[in-house]
């Protein structure tokens, strides 16, 4: 396990980051993509796809803020037309696969503020209205855009060079024809994941701090 950096910042400390810097976004990756799609379709819920990336905390968490890294392709037009977004951790990616409704904890972040040219896409950040708790585990989450296929396209989370090259694209409504619905990608997801460490009895925050550990697979 490798142990992640808890910095702080206004929204507590960075829990979980695949963004890093612009350049850690790379303009392609190992299947020739440099964004995986990740979205809500509209009135299309069959095509529901759900990209996946997993981290692990070793103490229990409070998550308040949330950031991605996103990029239209296909029909997409404008960032504008994106009508929310939707924010979903799962036990493992085949609980995703099999429905979006078993997300363990979920919430919609309706839209950013502003979205900041950064890398090889647009980041979005969004403050939680409210904090989720995570127990100490193994999580996989997603965030999807919401978006009407038919006249904006579709949106995808772009890649990054932070991780251990292991995700999943989920597709519990059959769209695509995905095997079990679901489909290995080795690739990591650029998503960031801000908050507070949550104290078990006895244990002090400096600890916990260094507790906060991102998952790597051999």
């Amino acid at each position: 396990m490798a142990i992640l950096a808890a910095s702080a910042s206004a929204h507590g400390s960075i829990l979980f980051d695949q963004i890093g810097a612009p350049a850690n976004l790379p303009p392609t990756g190992p299947e020739g993509f440099y964004r995986y799609g990740s979205q809500v379709f509209v009135g299309e819920p069959q095509y529901d796809v759900a990209a996946l990336d997993d981290f692990t905390i070793s103490t229990g968490a409070r998550i308040n803020s949330v950031a991605t890294v996103i990029a239209g392709y296909g029909a997409f037009s404008s960032y504008d037309a994106i009508q929310g977004f939707e924010l979903r951790f799962f036990a493992s990616p085949q609980d995703a696969a099999a429905g979006l409704g078993n997300a363990i904890a979920s919430a919609s972040l309706g839209l950013p503020t502003t979205y900041t040219g950064y890398g090889t896409g647009m980041m979005a950040e969004f403050t939680l209205a409210q904090s989720i708790e995570l127990s100490a585990g193994h999580y996989w989450m997603t965030v999807q855009a919401v978006n009407h296929a038919p006249s904006n396209g579709q949106v995808g989370v772009v890649i990054s060079d932070i991780g251990d090259w292991s995700s999943y694209q989920a597709n519990p409504g059959g769209g695509f024809g995905l095997p079990g619905n679901l489909l290995a990608r080795p690739v990591n997801l650029a998503y960031r994941l801000g908050g507070d460490a949550v104290p078990a009895p006895g244990v002090g925050p400096a600890v916990l701090l260094l507790g906060l550990a991102r998952s790597r697979r051999r």
